[in-house]
């Protein structure tokens, strides 16, 4: 029993998992049916070599770093492994740190728990605490000898591209640059734009609607919602969907923590009285960017009227630096203009 239990715990070492993972993600890359362009066989031929600690697959938008991701985490043959999205894990991780005030460490294993194999899809940084906290999770996982998968738009020297704060990151992207295998998704198509066949459910059933008679008439009554202890107006709250405006939801501070008990709360979000992007100063365009991020990764269905194109967003004095991805998954929205 004793030798049987040592046996286990070696094979699910991060690289001996990994080569036991790689016949079996071949033969799924092979039964997927997707035809991949030349920049993603490369990646994939890099992803059967096995790494010591993990692969950070980075990438510019809709080149299918989720896709591939997937299929890997899914072939690793255990049942010990946990898939979070970044924003996600670091609202739980504050949030047990918060409410145990034990060391970050002790909060860490308890998120991560008996897993072997740990999945981080949307890898960025833009919050310093998360940078700090970030640091301590990636040497807590290497140490506990976690194989560790983490997909992102972004080089890891490009991690935390306020130049305020970059210095505060270095130790982190050393440990990514120095521990993980760094696997370029090189160029091609953001594939989410060739999709023609959006389907009627999730993120992909909402649109985006252009108001051409100038801005909505809002109503001054609503609903006051109280969210992490704030309070949040809504417009309305009906059959599983709340209606916000956008000055209600993204030019008041709030945060990720804020539309992540959002989307916990309502089946789907309608954002209404959105202005001509290309108005807009960048911490409104941030946070519309959190929010779309938060509920694309949940699959939750968004509706939008607005005086303009998503696209007038590029137009901006001081574009979000995630423009390009959230251009990329608002994409998937049908457009919309009333007659």
């Amino acid at each position: 029993m004793w030798l049987k239990r040592r046996e286990q715990a070696f094979d699910e070492r991060p690289h001996r998992l990994a080569v036991s993972t790689s016949p079996r993600f071949y033969e799924a890359v092979e039964q997927s049916g997707v035809e991949f362009d030349d920049a993603q066989h490369a990646a994939i031929a890099r992803l059967l070599d096995p790494p010591a600690h993990g692969f950070y697959l980075w990438g510019a938008v809709g080149r299918g770093k989720s896709m591939l991701s997937d299929l890997y985490y899914d072939a690793v043959p255990t049942a010990r492994k946990r898939r979070f999205h970044f924003h996600s894990f670091f609202r739980e991780l504050q949030t047990e740190i918060a409410a145990t005030r034990q060391p970050v460490e002790k909060s860490i294993n308890r998120l991560v728990g008996s897993a072997r194999v740990v999945l981080f899809d949307e890898f960025h940084v833009h919050d310093v605490a998360d940078a700090v906290y970030l640091t301590k999770t990636l040497d807590a996982l290497i140490h506990s000898g976690i194989l560790v998968l983490a997909t992102s738009n972004y080089t890891p020297d490009d991690l935390m591209p306020n130049p305020l704060f970059h210095d505060r990151f270095i130790p982190a992207i050393a440990l990514i640059n120095s521990r993980f295998e760094v696997v370029p998704l090189g160029p091609g198509p953001d594939y989410r734009r060739t999709v023609t066949d959006r389907g009627h459910i999730g993120f992909g059933a909402g649109r985006w609607g252009i108001d051409l008679d100038g801005s909505p008439v809002v109503p001054h009554s609503g609903i006051e919602l109280i969210v992490n202890s704030l309070p949040v107006r809504a417009v309305a709250t009906e059959s599983g969907t709340a209606t916000f405006t956008f000055a209600e939801l993204c030019e008041r501070p709030l945060g990720i923590r804020e539309y992540l008990r959002l989307a916990e709360d309502f089946d789907s979000i309608r954002l209404i009285a959105v202005p001509d992007l290309a108005t807009a100063e960048r911490d409104p365009l941030m946070r519309l960017c959190n929010l779309i991020d938060v509920l694309y990764d949940r699959d939750q269905q968004l509706d939008v009227q607005a005086a303009a194109a998503p696209e007038r967003m590029i137009e901006a004095g001081q574009p979000p630096y995630d423009a390009a991805r959230t251009l990329s998954r608002l994409s998937t929205l049908s457009s919309a203009i009333p007659n």
